[in-house]
């Protein structure tokens, strides 16, 4: 063989070895601890990645999630800041990324699910269409990135959720009108679930949820208990678990659940009051289907105890409303 057809194929693999620098083992042990809510140890993991040239973005698109993760976990809005900014990070890199090569596939793939998770961060601040018009720029770059390379399947989970968002829009903003397929959001899902690297758990919790959301509990039982016997204690699994035992009408159940729950976030985030008081009235709804009104009134008062600090909890504004709606009923009743 010549030496320049050597050198040819010597090109050839190093192009397949970095043809997804995106996702390493340490990547994905990053991604595990996280989900195994070691969020010391994976931090500490992600900060040697970004060291690393090959995986500098990657790394910062996942310390993004890892902060995301323990927002949500832990209630702390102190943390959103170092969010946005870390996010603004990944975007302001793809970005430079693509000027050079606008054939970049993996920068248009973490561009695509940053901006996705500014996204889903926005709508937990109730921040509705700053979220919506963070969300109309995702699908370019994740579509553009399964143009370049088919293999990103990672870039299918965010369509997905898009897909599945269309789909059921009404149902969370009545008169949106969006138009979305319910099976190609369940298609494209499954397929991140199945093929997906970095996003595969999140595929599972995903699915937990749609299947939730359209009332097949059964199947929506099986994703979440998937998800958990990976992820042993996982508390958004177990609140996933809650949440389907609970519309599906399994009461001792979501109770059970819900108990373990309120104990793990006590002594995790003591100081987590929009972990607690969500939970806290997903039991008083529990208990209500159980026609235990004694149990109703403890957790709805619990909750209305907590009044003063509804301009500094995210979330707690409503689970007030809702814990006084409550007892208005049992009043009434």
């Amino acid at each position: 063989m010549r030496r320049w057809q050597r050198f040819s194929l010597l090109l050839l693999f190093l192009s397949l070895v970095y043809a997804e620098p995106s996702i390493t083992e340490e990547l994905l042990t990053a991604r595990d601890l996280c989900y195994h809510q070691n969020y010391a140890l994976a931090r500490a993991q992600v900060s040697e990645i970004t060291c690393q040239n090959h995986h500098e973005i990657p790394g910062f698109f996942w310390h993004c999630c890892l902060l995301q993760l323990l927002i949500y976990d832990s209630g702390n809005t102190a943390l959103i800041d170092s969010f946005y900014q870390t996010c603004d990070l990944v975007v302001k890199k793809c970005q430079k990324k693509l000027k050079q090569n606008p054939a970049d596939a993996h920068s248009h793939l973490y561009l695509g699910l940053a901006l996705l998770n500014r996204a889903n961060l926005l709508s937990w601040q109730n921040r509705k269409f700053n979220a919506f018009m963070t969300l109309l720029r995702v699908p370019f770059h994740l579509n553009r990135a399964l143009e370049l390379d088919p293999q990103l399947a990672d870039a299918k989970f965010g369509l997905a959720v898009i897909e599945y968002f269309k789909a059921t829009a009404d149902r969370y903003w009545f008169g949106l009108g969006l138009f979305g397929s319910r099976e190609r959001a369940y298609r494209l899902m499954k397929t991140a679930q199945s093929e997906a690297k970095l996003l595969q758990p999140m595929a599972e919790f995903m699915l937990g949820f749609m299947y939730k959301e359209d009332r097949e509990y059964a199947v929506a039982v099986k994703w979440g208990e998937s998800l958990l016997g990976r992820y042993p204690n996982n508390r958004a699994a177990r609140r996933l678990l809650r949440d389907i035992y609970l519309d599906m009408g399994n009461y001792q159940r979501a109770i059970e659940l819900g108990r373990k729950l309120d104990t793990d976030i006590a002594t995790t985030f003591p100081e987590n009051r929009y972990g607690r008081a969500e939970n806290w009235l997903k039991m008083a709804y529990a208990w209500q289907g159980m026609d235990e009104p004694d149990s109703v009134c403890i957790y709805a008062e619990r909750i209305i105890a907590w009044n003063s600090y509804v301009d500094c909890v995210p979330w707690l504004g409503n689970y007030v409303r809702e814990a006084k709606l409550l007892k208005r009923k049992l009043r009434r009743g």
